[in-house]
């Protein structure tokens, strides 16, 4: 296979290309149906935490605090004195007893409740930091109030991001409509129809999706490759979607429409070095495939393993054919240092080199 002036560019992405090409996604996620899509997705997540029974999220809330090292106590609800929970935090530089209050609320948290937080912080003598946890918001006059005091706010859509990064995804699997067979394990039923191959993860950094359209463990060729340079296949089978709803990226895939000889679709994710140097898959947190396989299905969802520092790009998992036609997907995780050119020659494609430039080009 000759050398891909197209894959040269993995390495070597046009700057302002990609520059544009971020500006756009971004441009595009802000759109009015973009916001519309995300915010019916939050309400969604939101409203299964405010339908839990009180206990139970006070539970839900000191499973999180022991997910990140603490040593947890539930107070007693009739001598609580407006602390829900109690946690330990024995790290030497930002340790320290917390008390946390939780509120399953549908409107703004009033002032007046953070304040009492601060009252009953300011009166317990274990205690040097107060968190304050709504499934609502605060207003700009509690946010002002806390400031330069140990009072941390979390409203529901940070407890949310929070949740799923530490790995409670299940609670918000209702909100997917997440689909599982019968040995409990989440299942992927593929529609004879477009469908949207979503990804999600938690935090700010920046990944890239890629597909490989192969035979066995060799792509087709270079135009099978679908990624930030390439946005299609030939036949548009697997085309890169930017703006869809609160997806952080998105494949539309017509797995009907595949070539013949295809019988696998192997699914990457790798970090943007181009605009974040020195960027790996450290931040690549809580991340999830959810696949929107049609109108008649509901969507279904899996969750993966989180990203490593050592790694620069990601295997997801892969689509197979089998001899009846249909199509089953398997979580088949793998790392690449080397990043996504890395990926690429694993399953036979060539990356050419970077040519000098001639001189007064």
């Amino acid at each position: 296979m000759s050398r891909s002036r197209k894959l040269h560019r993995l390495s070597n992405p046009d700057t302002a290309e990609r520059r544009a090409q971020r500006m756009l996604f971004r441009h595009l996620r802000d759109d009015t149906n973009a916001n519309r899509g995300r915010m019916a997705r939050r309400v969604r997540e939101l409203q299964l935490l405010l339908e839990m029974d009180p206990i139970e999220f006070e539970g839900l809330i000191a499973r999180l605090m022991e997910s990140m090292g603490m040593r947890v106590e539930l107070t007693a609800r009739s001598k609580d004195g407006g602390v829900d929970v109690r946690g330990i935090d024995t790290d030497p530089f930002r340790g320290g007893n917390v008390i946390v209050q939780v509120k399953r609320y549908r409107d703004t948290v009033t002032p007046s409740a953070v304040r009492d937080l601060f009252g009953t912080l300011q009166h317990d003598r274990d205690a040097t930091k107060a968190v304050l946890v709504t499934t609502s918001k605060f207003g700009p006059s509690s946010h002002q109030f806390v400031s330069g005091k140990p009072i941390t706010l979390i409203n529901g859509s940070e407890l949310v991001g929070l949740l799923k990064h530490h790995g409670f995804h299940e609670v918000f699997a209702p909100a997917y409509g997440e689909v599982q067979d019968a040995a409990g394990q989440p299942a992927i039923e593929v529609a004879a129809e477009p469908s949207r191959l979503l990804l999600h993860w938690t935090g700010e950094d920046e990944y890239d999706i890629a597909a490989l359209v192969c035979q066995g463990n060799r792509a087709l060729s270079d135009d099978h490759l679908v990624f930030y340079n390439n946005p299609s296949t030939p036949d548009g089978s697997v085309r890169l979607v930017t703006g869809y709803e609160d997806a952080n990226a998105c494949l539309m895939v017509d797995f009907e429409a595949l070539p013949a000889e295809a019988d696998r679709l192997v699914v990457i994710a790798a970090a943007d070095t181009e605009n974040h140097p020195g960027a790996t898959m450290a931040g690549f947190a809580g991340p999830a495939l959810i696949l929107e396989a049609g109108a008649d299905q509901d969507a279904a969802i899996v969750h993966l393993a989180d990203g490593a520092e050592s790694n620069i790009a990601m295997r997801l998992g892969r689509f197979d054919r089998d001899e009846s036609g249909d199509w089953d997907f398997t979580p088949a995780l793998a790392g690449y240092p080397g990043g996504l050119r890395q990926a690429v020659i694993a399953y036979g494609l060539e990356v050419a080199d970077e040519e000098p430039v001639a001189a007064g080009a």
